[in-house]
This record gives C-alpha cells, sequence and structure tokens, in this order.
C-alpha cells in the first residue's frame, strides 16, 4: 500500500546526514558496495511523493512494490534495486550492491554484530552507550567516508531527535564490511499531566470556546457566550475566565491566565549537544511530536539536539508550546551540530608504484568547505642501494616533517623533484578540517630513483619494472630503460646473458655487483658505447661458446665510439675463433684497474685496439694466447701503464704497438712464451711516439 500520511509527516521530522541524491531521489540506503549483512531499504519520502522499487532490475512501477517505509531487503548475492519516483515530475535510480552475509562468529566482536546482522537496523535510546568494538572502524553517513576506530558513543538524554543514522562498519585487518541504520529515540523522561479547560488555542493567538454551557470574560471585558473565535495579542498577558451559564451569586469562577508567547533560548553545549530553553514564564513547557500518537505527549522543562561523535545533523524541530499543561502553539528551534570529522584525503600521483623513474605530481583533495593541512618531509637521499624498501621500513618512521600549513583551497597538486643523481625518499601528511572537527590523516610516500636499475637472473620476467622489489631478468629488457636518461647505475645479481647481437649503449652507465655478477657473452654478442661513460666494478665477464660458433665472431667485444671505459676490479675471459680484440675505442679512453683478464684465439687476439684513444692500466694482470698476440694496439692516442703483470702466449707477439702515442710505461712485469723472439720487441713504438720507460721487467723476449 501507499505510504500513509502519518509516516511521511514523521518521517519529515527526521534529520538525515547525508542524503544519495540522484534524479531528486534521496536514497539513505542501501549504496552501492559489497557488504557482509543484508540491507534495509530507506527513502527520504519527505516530499510528500509516491516511490515504488523493484529489486531484480525490473520496471518498478509496473512490476515492483509501493515503499511505505523502511523495509529489510531479504536477499544475498548481486543485487540491482530500481527506484522510481511516480506522478507529474517522476524520477527513477539504481543502486547496484551485492550481500555474502557474514556474522563474523569467529571474531573477537561477534556479538556487536548480532546487534543489527539480522534486521539492518540498530534502536537506540539517547542516554545509553553505543559500544563499537576498537578492533573496528566505523563511519556515519554517506560517502565520503571518515572512518574513526571504535569507542563509546553517546547521546545526550536531553536528545529528543528521532533519526535514521547510517553507520558502516570496517574491518582493516580482513577488510571486511557491514552497513547498518541506527535509529535513534528520545528518552521517555517527560510529564504527561494536561489541565482541562473549555477552550483550545490555534497558531498562538486564535482562542477557540468548547462548552456551550459557560459563559467567557477575557481580561476585563464582559461576560458573554461567544459564537465565533477570538483573536488575542500574544505580546501581553491575558487572563480567560469561565462560570455557568446558569448565572447565580456565589457561582465558582474558574480562569487560566495566558502568558506573552515566550522566545526560545539556544545554547550549544561543550560535548555539541543542542539545548532548547524557554526565555519566558516558568508556566511553559515543550512538547514534540509522538511518532506513535501523531500528537503531543510529553512534557519537557528543556530538550536537547545531540548525535553521535563521527555524524552531522542539521534541521528544525516542530515544537509544542504548553503553559500550564494547556497547548498554546507550535515553534521551530533550528540545529546544526557538526561532530563528524572530514573524510580523510584522497592524495593520489603520477607513480604507479612506490618506486618511480621521474618526478612525481601529487594531488590532495580533501573534503569540499573544509580546510586542508599539508605537511611534506625533507627529501631524504638513500645511501644503501643494495636494500630493498618498502613505504612501511623503519628507516622512514622518523623521517622530518615540515609544519602543518594551510592549503589555499581543499585541493591541491605539486611535483616532487628527483636531487642530482641520488635515489630520493620522499613523504606526504594531509589532514582536513571542519570547524573544531579534524580528521585523520593521510599518508602517502615514493622513492624517486632516477638512476639506479636493477638486474637478476632469477627475476620474473612478467613483471619485471627494474625496481629493486621487480628487477630485470634479462639486459635486453633494461637496454632501453637506460638508454633513455642520461646516467642509469645497473645493479646486476646472478649470471646475465647478453643477447646474441650488437647492443648500443647510449647513455652514461654504471654496473655494480649485486650478488655474483657475470655478464656472458655467447657467439655473436657484442657491446657498443656510443657516446657515454660505461663502468663495470667487480664483475665477471666471459666471451664463450662452440668452437664453430667462435670462429665466427668477429667483431670486438667492446667497442667504444667517443666514450669511456672503466674497467675496476673485474676478471675477464674471451674465447675467440679466429681473431678476437677485446676493446676497441675511436677517440675514446680506456681505463683497466685491478682486473684480471684471459683473451685466446687461434690466430690474432688483442686486448685494446685504438685510435686517437686514451689508455690507462694499473695493478692489472693480462693473458693472451694465440699465434699472434698483441696486448695493446694504438695509433694516435695516450698511454699509461703501471704496476701491471702481462704474458703473451704463442708464436710471436708483443706488449704494445704504438704510432704517434705519448706516455708511460713503469714498473711492469712482462713475459713472453713465443715461438719467435728474433728482432722482437716488447713495445714497439714509431718514430712519433715519446714514451718514458722505467723499472720494467721483461722475460722471454
Amino acid at each position: 500500500m501507499k505510504k500513509t500520511f502519518l509516516f511521511a509527516l514523521i518521517l519529515s521530522l527526521f534529520s538525515f546526514s547525508f542524503y544519495a541524491q540522484t534524479s531528486q531521489i534521496k536514497v539513505i540506503s542501501p549504496i552501492e558496495g559489497k557488504w557482509l549483512n543484508k540491507q534495509l531499504l530507506l527513502i527520504d519520502t519527505s516530499d510528500g511523493g509516491d516511490y515504488f522499487y523493484s529489486l531484480n532490475g525490473s520496471d518498478p512501477e509496473t512490476m515492483g512494490f509501493a515503499y511505505d517505509g523502511p523495509v529489510l531487503i531479504d536477499l544475498i548475492g548481486d543485487i540491482t534495486l530500481r527506484i522510481k519516483k511516480a506522478g507529474r515530475h517522476s524520477s527513477e535510480t539504481t543502486v547496484n550492491f551485492s550481500v555474502q552475509p557474514d556474522s563474523a562468529f569467529e571474531a573477537s566482536y561477534a556479538d556487536f554484530i548480532s546487534l543489527f546482522y539480522d534486521g539492518g537496523l540498530y534502536n537506540y535510546t539517547s542516554g545509553s552507550l553505543f559500544i563499537i568494538p576498537s578492533e573496528l572502524d566505523f563511519s556515519f553517513g554517506l560517502p565520503p567516508d571518515s572512518f574513526l576506530q571504535g569507542r563509546e558513543l553517546l547521546i545526550s538524554d536531553k536528545s529528543v531527535l528521532i533519526r535514521y543514522i547510517p553507520c558502516t562498519i570496517w574491518d582493516k585487518k580482513t577488510q571486511k564490511k557491514w552497513r547498518f541504520m541506527v535509529k535513534t529515540f528520545p528518552q521517555s523522561a517527560g510529564v504527561y499531566s494536561r489541565r482541562d479547560v473549555p477552550f483550545f488555542i490555534t497558531d498562538w493567538d486564535k482562542i477557540t470556546f468548547t462548552n456551550q454551557d459557560l459563559i467567557y470574560k477575557i481580561d476585563s471585558e464582559y461576560w458573554e457566550l461567544p459564537k465565533t473565535s477570538k483573536y488575542l495579542d500574544r505580546s501581553v498577558s491575558h487572563m480567560i475566565s469561565w462560570q455557568s451559564i446558569d448565572y447565580e451569586f456565589g457561582n465558582p469562577i474558574e480562569y487560566f491566565v495566558l502568558p506573552p508567547k515566550p522566545l526560545i533560548n539556544k545554547k550549544v553545549m561543550d560535548d555539541g549537544c543542542v539545548i532548547f530553553e524557554i526565555d519566558g514564564d516558568s508556566s511553559y513547557s515543550f512538547s514534540i511530536l509522538s511518532e506513535t500518537e501523531n500528537s503531543y505527549q510529553e512534557l519537557y522543562s528543556s530538550i536537547g539536539a545531540d548525535t553521535f561523535y563521527g555524524d552531522n545533523a542539521s534541521g528544525k524541530l516542530d515544537i509544542g508550546i504548553f503553559s500550564n499543561s494547556v497547548y498554546q502553539g507550535k515553534m521551530d528551534a533550528s540545529y546544526d551540530i557538526k561532530k563528524r570529522p572530514p573524510s580523510n584525503p584522497v592524495i593520489t600521483s603520477t607513480s604507479k608504484s612506490f618506486y618511480s623513474r621521474l618526478p612525481v605530481k601529487v594531488s590532495i583533495s580533501g573534503e569540499k568547505n573544509c580546510d586542508l593541512y599539508v605537511s611534506t618531509s625533507s627529501p631524504l637521499v638513500l645511501r644503501d642501494m643494495s636494500a630493498s624498501y618498502a613505504a612501511d621500513s623503519e628507516i622512514f618512521a622518523n623521517v622530518k616533517m615540515s609544519a602543518y600549513k594551510k592549503a589555499d583551497s581543499p585541493s591541491l597538486s605539486f611535483v616532487m623533484e628527483p636531487q642530482g643523481e641520488g635515489t630520493v625518499y620522499f613523504k606526504v601528511r594531509a589532514y582536513s578540517v571542519n570547524g573544531e572537527n579534524v580528521g585523520n590523516v593521510s599518508e602517502y610516500s615514493v622513492i624517486i630513483d632516477q638512476y639506479n636499475y636493477y638486474l637478476d637472473e632469477n627475476a620474473d620476467p612478467q613483471l619485471a619494472d627494474g625496481t629493486i622489489e621487480k628487477p630485470y631478468s634479462s639486459f635486453e629488457q633494461c637496454i632501453d630503460s637506460v638508454n633513455k636518461g642520461s646516467y642509469a647505475r645497473l645493479h646486476v645479481k646472478g649470471q646475465i646473458t647478453m643477447p646474441q647481437k650488437q647492443v648500443v649503449l647510449s647513455s652514461n652507465c654504471s654496473i655494480i655487483n649485486n650478488g655474483n655478477a657475470k655478464l656472458l657473452f655467447p657467439p655473436k654478442s657484442s657491446l657498443v658505447i656510443r657516446n657515454s661513460n660505461f663502468s663495470l666494478d667487480n664483475c665477471l665477464i666471459e666471451l664463450s661458446g662452440t668452437d664453430e660458433a667462435l670462429l665466427r665472431q668477429s667483431t670486438p667485444l667492446i667497442k667504444l665510439e667517443n666514450s669511456v671505459l672503466d674497467l675496476t676490479n673485474c676478471q675477464l675471459s674471451a674465447q675467440f675463433g679466429k681473431n678476437g680484440t677485446l676493446i676497441d675505442g675511436f677517440s675514446s679512453s680506456v681505463n683497466l684497474k685491478n682486473d684480471i683478464i684471459a683473451i685466446s684465439s687461434k690466430i690474432y687476439s688483442s686486448c685494446v685496439s685504438g685510435v686517437k684513444t686514451k689508455l690507462k692500466v694499473q695493478n692489472s694482470s693480462i693473458n693472451l694466447t694465440s699465434d699472434t698476440a698483441v696486448a695493446f694496439s694504438l695509433n694516435e692516442g695516450d698511454i699509461s701503464m703501471k704496476n701491471n703483470s702481462l704474458k703473451i702466449i704463442g708464436k710471436k707477439g708483443r706488449i704494445g704497438e704504438l704510432f704517434d702515442v705519448k706516455g708511460s710505461v713503469t714498473d711492469n712485469s712482462f713475459r713472453g712464451q713465443l715461438e719467435k723472439t728474433d728482432n722482437s720487441f716488447p713495445v714497439f713504438k714509431d718514430a712519433k711516439s715519446s714514451l718514458n720507460e722505467a723499472n720494467n721487467e721483461y722475460y722471454g723476449f
């Protein structure tokens, strides 16, 4: 059936915290989401409209039900609720939600869930405790949610509000959510006494006399039998007297004094409760329309309006005013109670994960009509790049934050920039303020690392993004990322097989041993360093394969074009086929320090060959095995060799062949195990070369 006028009148007295407005239909419950208890259907029908609903997506007006008050939607699974407002100004809305029942019977808070689980409703009486377990978070009203930790809640016993308050319960650990309605009731603490008088008052100033067996007198007027209502000025007092129409001397005369129409004083208590008291004659009292009787029942000397902490409430009370237990008229008393902290600011960024390669744009959106306060950390430079960091890592717990600063608007954006070549951690915190209500703090953090990439032979190639959490699994995966920037540190773990093709590095790059790092070059593999610096530290480098495949290896293992190569504490092993050169440079610089190098081939082998190239070799051990072996061959360059041990094994060979080269070769040990030593010079230099040779040892030449 259609909702009754009584229900519409009662509903109009309720004050809802929030509305989900779509096409003029105000749906209090349910809302979209996945819930663990059955939901109550509640629509604000204070506009007097006729509403219909369906639960299977069908047309509500033809295949649904008439809405005449709150009703439990006794369904589980995915539900499509359609609601239609009929009439001239019809409108419609749809709410999609899901119910998967879970009474949490094994949880410590199971008794609390049972309070509303079966009916989706909890009845609350003002002045009593409503205890939400601390293991749960709660949020009153509709989204955006403003979750608070469970606690004891109380509405003042002075409150006379009858309201439905949506409440969402969230277990953060299990991500479970329940939603129900709290219906608030006033305490029954008034009095019911009424004085019987032979008249009634309408709208304060209209007096209608009801007993025709009596005569009446107002103030000093003559006695009469009024046939019509009289109107009085209620800004002053009046006395109404009456006695029996059969006049006799000594008849008893009764009277009632109408005091002036009073004012209502509003007082806001420390706990936010609003108290209404009458500023006028002490005979006055309040009454609130009864939901069940549709009339004024209990009388109060004062009344209040209040709600739970975490909720807002606003509206007007339709108050009946009585004097000496006689109804005088109605008055409105407005209230606006704000106890709901603003929802947590939403912080988003351009970074898809905790690690970012690029500057990060951060956007913070607080609740509308609230003040937004933001705090940022000083950039924290991370030194230990072998560690894996997460947002909750202990190192970030005490990062220094700036003082909170009020933003110019509820929303703002800014960019976090990387700091030089360092890896930097940033943290942002924000909260919103609405009046005296302070919301919870939202936090966001990110590591901006433009330069460090991670390569691990055991990584999952499907998840790889080059971060320490999701390292690349192959050199081929990372080469594009490395070449995009100006500089990259490549942390290598385990054995990485190079692509069987020529790979070009066009960006400055350092390879760092992150655990047994080894670069394995199969046949046809080579590395070209072009217009950049390339360094390797504490790494193994190996060229190996079948004899047949190696016979086809004709290009240098590493080729430099206007570049710099630094090899430090590395071990290099290259097994070429017919001919092989480990490093070939043009207009470049090669620096070998504390390295161990072994090269072999059938016909010809060389460690470094260069044109217009600078060569510096320190504290290194280099062995070459080939029919013809030349450790270093330079044309138009510079050379510096000190404290090195070189050995050449083959038919013939030299330590160096230098053409138009300047530099020094000192304190080295050169050994030859050669078949042909006639006219052999360990270090050959042409007439254009200028070389300082001192303290070198020569064996077998």
